[in-house]
C-alpha cells in the first residue's frame, strides 16, 4: 500500500466534507419541504416498518428495554428468533453471537454496527467483538436478516446488528438512572441534553462495576469488572439538513479469565476459579468519532458519514504452565484442562494448586483502527423504491504480545510476576491492515398486493500483513517471507418478494448469496433462503420463517478461545455445511378489568451439519458428514408474560430455554453442553410522572449448568441467581 493510514484517513474526510458542502450547494436549488424531520440513522426503523420487510427482522425498542433493563446483549436478542448466543463471563462484556448458523465465536461473522456505522475493531482485518457497544447506554436494538442484509456488509450470511444510541432530546431534558446489586455491582446512566433553534446537544455517561460472582481458588480476589462510557453529541439542524457530531470514549478493567474448569472441579464449585488466573486481566480504552449528515429533500433522501475509531486492549491470561512436559501433560492450558478430564492426577493438581509448576502468562496486546466514510441515497420513482450505497474504508490490528511468569507453589500460593518474554518476534509482532470498498443497490417494486427486492452488493479489499523479528517493537527487521498481501473480491445478488395475502397476512419469500470475508483467505460463502408467513391483526402478531444457509465452504480461524492447537490467526476449511431451521415469533396483549397481560414468544429449531468427513486436528479435530457445527443449539425459546396496571404497576417473567450442542465437531465427552435454561423476574413501579423503581432478579432458580465450554474442554456456569434494585428519575 502506497499511502499510510493516517494520509488515506485525511483524503477521505476532505472528500466528505466537499460531498457534503456539494449536497448543501445543490439543495438550494431543489423544492424542500420545510416540515418534514429528519430521521436518526435506522437500518429497519419502527416495529411497523418490520412488517414490510422483504425478508426477517426485529426492533427492540427502548420502552422494550426497560422493561427488564439488561444490560447483557446475550439476554436482549433472546427475544429474536434465529440468533444464538454463548454467554462467557455472565455480564456479556464480550459476546458470542451467531445468527441462522455462523460461526458463533467473538460474533465474528456478524455485522455490528452503532447507529449505522461498523464498530467491531477491525471488521476486515479481526472481526472479533472483543468491543461490544455498552448494552447498559443503548436506545434500541435493530437485527436484520434474509436478503435484506446485504445492504449492510461485510458479512452478509446471516445477519446485522444495528444498535441506536440515545438521541439528543427535542427540549431540555435528562434521565438518571441508579442500580444497586448483589456482588459489589453498581450502574450509574445519566445523560441531560437539548435543542434550541438550530442547534442540539447531549452528554451521557455510563458507569458500570462489580466484584463478580466467582471466587479465585487458594488466593482470593475480584473477578468482576469496571466499565465506562462517556458519549457526546452536537448537532446542527437547518430545515431539511441535520449535521451531527458524535464522541464517545470508554474505558474498561475485567479481572476476567479464558480458562475454564475441568469437569471435576465444576462438579465440586461451579463458580470458582483456579488460583492460577489470580493475574488474569482485560484492560481495554478507546475513542470513536463521527459527523453523519442527514438530507430529507422532495426527491430523494441522503445519508452521509466518516468515522474514526480507535481501540486498543490488552488480554493478560494464562497460557502455559512450562514445566508439565516433566509431568507427562502438555504445557497449553486446554491440554491441562482435557487431561484433567481425561483421569490425570498430576494434571488436575496443578489445575487444583496442590503441585508446583511455573505458569506463563501472555499479553494479548492489541491496537485496532476503523476508519471510513460511506453515503447511501434513496428515491422513490414510479413504483420503484430505490437505495444505492457506498462505503470506503480501511481498518488494521497491530499487535506488540509479551509474556510474564509467575511461580505456583504445592501450597497454591503464587509468586510475583517476572518477565519471561521470548521478545517481539513473528506472530507477537505483526501489523495486518485492510483497505475496502464496497457498493450496493436495492430496488424495491411495488405491484398491488406483491413488492419485490432485488439487490446487488459488491466488495473489493486489499489486505497485508507484516511480521517483524527485532525481538523489540521497534519493527525494522521483517521477518522472512514478509509483506504478504492479498486481494479479495466478491459480489452479491439477492430479492426479497412479499405479497399482502388480505390486510393481516403476508407471505414473505427471498433468497440471497452471502459473504463473511477472512483475512488473508477466501471468503466465507454461501446461499442463503428464507420462506414464511406473517399475521397481523390488532395487538396479535405472528411470524412463520423457514431458512436455510448452504456454506461451499465453513471457515475457522483460530483464536484462544477455540482452545485448538494452532497460531491465532490461522485459518481452517470446515468443507461444505448445511444449516436449516424454523423460526417463531409471536405477541400478544391479552386485557383484564384494569390490567393488561402482554405474552411474547419466540422459538428456533435448528439443524446444522457438517457435509464431509475430515481430519483437522488443530482446529476442527475429527469430523464426520453429518457432525453438527460446533455452538449450534438444537433448538432455543424464549417466554416472556407480563403485567400492566393502571396504578403504574408491571412486571415480567422471561423464561429462556437452550437446547444442547457441542465445543467441537467430534463432541468427545467432556465437550458437550447440555440444554440448559434460566428465569428472570422483574418488577416496576412508577411513583409519578417523572420517577420508577424497580426491582430484576436474574436466574431466580439458581441454575448451575454448563451453558459454554471455553476453551473447548473448559466448562463455565452461568451468573448465580442475583438480585438488583434501582431508581430511573426523568428531568
Amino acid at each position: 500500500m502506497k499511502t499510510t493510514i493516517h494520509d488515506t484517513l485525511e483524503t477521505k474526510s476532505i472528500l466528505f466534507i466537499l460531498f457534503v458542502l456539494t449536497i448543501l450547494s445543490v439543495s438550494s436549488s431543489i423544492q424542500a419541504n420545510d416540515e418534514q424531520t429528519v430521521e436518526s440513522v435506522t437500518i429497519i426503523g419502527t416495529k411497523e416498518d418490520v412488517k414490510k420487510l422483504p425478508g426477517s427482522g426485529a426492533v427492540i425498542n427502548n420502552e422494550d428495554l426497560q422493561k427488564a433493563m439488561d444490560t447483557d446483549i446475550h439476554k436482549i436478542l433472546s427475544a429474536v428468533p434465529g440468533v444464538y448466543f454463548r454467554t462467557e463471563d455472565g455480564y456479556g462484556l464480550r459476546p458470542n453471537i451467531s445468527i441462522r448458523g455462523t460461526s458463533i465465536d467473538r460474533s465474528a461473522k456478524v455485522t455490528i454496527m452503532e447507529d449505522g456505522i461498523l464498530v467491531a475493531p477491525a471488521p476486515y482485518t479481526s472481526s472479533s467483538a472483543y468491543y461490544f457497544p455498552t448494552t447498559g447506554r443503548i436506545n434500541s436494538v435493530e437485527v436484520l436478516k434474509g436478503p435484506s442484509a446485504i445492504s449492510q456488509g461485510p458479512s452478509t450470511i446471516g445477519g446485522a446488528i444495528n444498535l441506536i444510541s440515545t438521541p439528543i432530546p427535542e427540549v431540555n431534558s435528562g434521565k438518571l438512572v441508579q442500580e444497586f446489586g448483589q456482588n459489589g455491582m453498581t450502574r450509574t446512566h445519566a445523560y441531560y441534553g437539548g435543542s434550541q433553534g438550530n442547534l442540539g446537544a447531549l452528554v451521557e455517561v455510563h458507569e458500570h462495576s462489580s466484584n463478580g460472582f466467582d471466587r479465585i481458588a487458594n488466593v482470593g480476589g475480584n473477578t468482576g469488572f469496571d466499565k465506562s462510557d462517556l458519549m457526546l453529541k452536537a448537532r446542527y439542524e437547518s430545515g431539511i439538513h441535520s449535521l451531527t457530531f458524535k464522541y464517545t470514549e470508554l474505558d474498561e478493567v475485567s479481572d476476567q479469565s479464558y480458562v475454564g474448569l475441568s469437569q471435576s472441579s465444576f462438579m465440586s464449585n461451579p463458580r470458582e476459579r483456579y488460583g492460577m488466573t489470580q493475574y488474569d486481566a482485560m484492560n481495554n480504552d478507546g475513542e470513536q468519532t463521527s459527523l453523519t449528515y442527514v438530507g430529507d429533500f422532495d426527491m430523494f433522501q441522503v445519508v452521509a458519514s466518516s468515522w474514526s475509531n480507535d481501540y486498543h486492549r490488552d488480554w493478560f491470561k494464562v497460557d502455559k504452565a512450562n514445566n508439565l512436559k516433566a509431568h507427562g501433560v502438555s504445557n497449553g492450558i486446554n491440554s491441562v484442562i482435557s487431561a484433567a478430564n481425561g483421569g490425570d492426577a498430576n494434571a488436575q493438581a496443578i489445575l487444583d494448586g496442590t503441585l508446583a509448576v511455573q505458569v506463563k502468562l501472555k499479553h494479548n496486546n492489541r491496537f485496532y483502527t476503523n476508519e471510513g466514510v460511506q453515503f447511501k441515497v434513496s428515491t422513490d420513482i414510479a413504483n420503484h423504491a430505490i437505495t444505492f450505497g457506498y462505503r470506503d474504508m480501511e481498518d488494521s490490528e497491530s499487535r506488540l504480545q509479551s509474556y510474564e511468569c509467575f511461580d505456583q507453589s504445592s501450597s497454591g500460593t503464587n509468586s510475583a510476576l517476572v518477565s519471561c518474554s521470548s521478545g517481539y518476534t513473528g506472530s507477537n509482532n505483526r501489523l495486518r491492515v485492510s483497505q475496502a470498498t464496497s457498493f450496493y443497490i436495492e430496488d424495491t417494486i411495488t405491484m398491488g398486493d406483491l413488492a419485490v427486492t432485488v439487490g446487488h452488493r459488491s466488495e473489493e479489499y486489499d489486505q497485508v500483513e507484516n511480521r517483524w523479528d527485532d525481538g523489540v517493537p521497534t519493527r525494522t527487521v521483517l521477518a522472512s517471507g514478509y509483506p504478504k498481501a492479498k486481494t479479495g473480491e466478491y459480489s452479491t445478488t439477492g430479492f426479497g418478494a412479499t405479497y399482502d395475502v388480505n390486510e393481516n397476512v403476508k407471505l414473505v419469500l427471498g433468497f440471497h448469496e452471502g459473504m463473511s470475508p477472512i483475512f488473508g483467505g477466501d471468503a466465507e460463502q454461501a446461499d442463503n433462503t428464507e420462506a414464511g408467513v406473517r399475521y397481523s391483526k390488532g395487538t396479535t402478531n405472528l411470524e412463520v420463517m423457514y431458512f436455510s444457509s448452504d456454506y461451499a465452504s465453513l471457515k475457522g480461524e483460530c483464536k484462544n478461545s477455540s482452545g485448538g492447537d494452532c497460531d491465532a490467526g490461522d485459518i481452517f476449511d470446515g468443507g461444505a455445511v448445511d444449516v436449516s431451521g424454523l423460526e417463531i415469533a409471536g405477541s400478544w396483549m391479552f386485557e383484564g378489568e384494569g390490567v393488561s397481560y402482554p405474552v411474547g414468544l419466540t422459538y428456533t429449531s435448528t439443524d446444522a451439519t457438517f457435509g464431509t468427513s475430515f481430519d483437522n486436528g488443530d482446529y476442527w479435530g475429527t469430523v464426520a458428514a453429518g457432525d453438527d457445527v460446533p455452538y449450534i443449539p438444537s433448538s432455543s425459546m424464549a417466554l416472556i408474560v407480563g403485567f400492566i396496571t393502571e396504578s403504574g404497576l408491571n412486571g415480567s417473567a422471561r423464561f429462556v430455554s437452550n437446547g444442547s450442542s457441542c465445543s467441537t465437531a467430534s463432541c468427545g465427552t467432556y465437550q458437550t453442553i447440555d440444554a440448559h435454561n434460566f428465569l428472570d423476574l422483574s418488577l416496576r413501579k412508577s411513583l409519578n410522572t417523572n420517577m420508577d423503581v424497580y426491582m430484576i432478579m436474574e436466574n431466580v432458580l439458581d441454575s448451575e449448568d454448563i451453558v459454554a465450554r471455553a476453551p473447548k474442554d473448559g466448562a463455565r456456569s452461568q451468573k448465580p441467581a442475583t438480585i438488583k434494585v434501582g431508581f430511573s428519575y426523568e428531568f
